[in-house]
């Protein structure tokens, strides 16, 4: 069934602004886990701190790895109104955005597992019985440092889905084009430092973590200006009354 958009009474500046604040909500809780939480939690290279952190402030813990799997949630909210704002611009580009931003969510998403199983075994290693405590925290420091590979795995997909959502922003019109460029410098940023991790690891950490900095004027500017601003409707609607490429013609 397609959406029609005047049929169904629905504003396309409010679903504009929905994503916006979707996306934002996605950038604060993804930054509590990951930037907050896992940086005052995680001691690097010391498994046995790392552990008595996470059992001393489980609270933290528990409240970070929720905020990330909620994020995940937003996420997908945030890809369908994408899509169904900018299918118009090219419907295989936006496709191809959404299916590689739901791949990102779902690899990240299995990801938490990872995460959270450092404190399963900090609460309950006692009934693994023959496993020694030392152990028990090598192999729950493990699994944080997998969550970490997990995570560097989602962002190949999360570079396309940017990317070519940038390239749709850039083209649409109604947008502002430098929104499009950032974005997809964002996206060009994720891919990028995800393959240089396992490829040439020694290069990566030269670049870490500015190659990340560069990800956030990108991915702010758009959830700020689709939560505030919303996009040009008069501009939105012409890509439906005009033939794609008389349209293409006059936005340029």
């Amino acid at each position: 069934m397609t959406w029609n958009f005047d049929r169904d009474g629905i504003s396309p500046l409010l679903l504009a602004r929905i994503c916006g604040i979707l996306a934002l909500g996605g950038i604060v809780t993804g930054a509590f886990d990951i930037g907050y939480v896992h940086s005052a939690l995680l001691v690097e290279g010391n498994a046995q701190a790392t552990i008595q952190n996470i059992l001393t402030h489980q609270t933290l813990f528990r409240l970070g790895f929720s905020a990330h799997l909620f994020e995940m949630v937003l996420n997908v909210g945030d890809e369908i109104l994408f899509f169904l704002l900018f299918r118009r611009v090219n419907r295989t580009l936006a496709a191809i955005a959404l299916f590689c931003g739901f791949l990102g969510i779902a690899v990240e998403s299995l990801d938490l597992v990872n995460g959270y199983a450092p404190l399963m075994l900090a609460t309950e290693g006692h009934a693994l019985g023959t496993i020694a405590p030392p152990q028990l925290q090598a192999l729950s420091y493990l699994f944080l440092r997998l969550q970490d590979v997990g995570l560097l795995i989602s962002f190949v997909f999360y570079g396309l889905d940017e990317m070519a959502s940038g390239f749709l922003i850039f083209r649409s019109g109604f947008v502002p084009r430098v929104i499009g460029v950032l974005l997809g410098l964002s996206g060009l940023c994720y891919f990028t430092h995800s393959f240089l991790s396992f490829l040439a690891p020694a290069l990566d950490a030269r670049l870490y973590p500015y190659i990340l900095y560069a990800c956030l004027p990108g991915e702010a500017s758009i959830a700020l200006w689709m939560a505030t601003v919303g996009l040009n409707v008069a501009k939105w609607k012409a890509w439906t009354a005009e033939p794609p490429e008389q349209l293409a013609a006059q936005l340029a």
